[in-house]
């Protein structure tokens, strides 16, 4: 009697579980094809609170992100237009939007969104990280089998153990120096950049909105952020961390 109470229970916690899972689904799509609706009558001010609702509920589409942008753009409100720019690039990896990211930088003069060839270079390693790290961890096993293998058999490969420490080292540098740094917007005109984490600390600059800085760290309410080659502070409500 009581294992079949306990698999009632586990049954109904189950259905509960996925039912409301996909309750909410239906729910977010509900308010997505509603914001989309609006958005297709030009009710745009409207569309982009729905969609600004849906994401702050963590969900979103593509699409939904450059439809934000595009709102922001018309509305002058160039720093949300970019942040949405580039969660739009984070959901999608479109690399046009990357030409629609340094248009709007150019016409504004804002900085972070330079392309070299070394930025080319990186935001393709950055693009392709996950499957560089499963290539390697796969070499360093590979080659570490066929090293132990032949050790077994009496033999000493030694410079197949150099080659297999050599790409272990890689990819311990790799997976500790590899990942995407933080970045974010800066989402209001006349951003005050501190010397230190206090209002009291010396002002750097004061900026307008829509530059990218890199996020090197948080002190309470305060970003540390790069700016100009050297590290600076700004207020965390100034800043729209580019995260989906």
């Amino acid at each position: 009697m009581q294992s079949r109470v306990l698999k009632f229970l586990a049954i109904l916690g189950l259905t509960l579980f996925f039912g409301a899972g996909s309750l909410h689904a239906q729910v977010g799509r509900f308010r997505l094809q509603q914001a989309d609706s609006l958005y297709g009558k030009k009710k745009y001010t409207q569309s982009l609170d729905h969609y600004a609702s849906i994401l702050g509920q963590h969900e979103y589409t593509p699409a939904m992100l450059l439809k934000m942008a595009y709102i922001e753009e018309g509305l002058n409100r160039i720093g949300p237009a970019l942040y949405y720019l580039n969660l739009y690039y984070l959901a999608s990896n479109d690399k046009q939007v990357l030409d629609k990211m340094e248009e709007l930088a150019t016409k504004y003069n804002l900085k972070g969104y330079e392309h070299t060839d070394a930025d080319r270079f990186l935001t393709f390693y950055h693009d392709y990280y996950l499957p560089i790290s499963i290539a390697l961890a796969a070499l360093a096993v590979l080659l570490l089998s066929i090293t132990f293998a032949l050790r077994r058999r009496g033999r000493s490969p030694l410079a197949l153990g150099i080659v297999s420490m050599l790409v272990l080292l890689v990819l311990v540098v790799h997976i500790n120096l590899g990942e995407k740094p933080s970045t974010g917007i800066v989402g209001n005109a006349n951003t005050y950049l501190m010397d230190g984490p206090s209002p009291g600390a010396a002002v750097i600059s004061v900026i307008d909105e829509g530059h990218r800085v890199e996020i090197v760290g948080h002190r309470d309410v305060w970003v540390q952020v790069m700016w100009n080659g050297a590290t600076a502070y700004v207020k965390e409500n100034n800043l729209l961390p580019v995260s989906l």
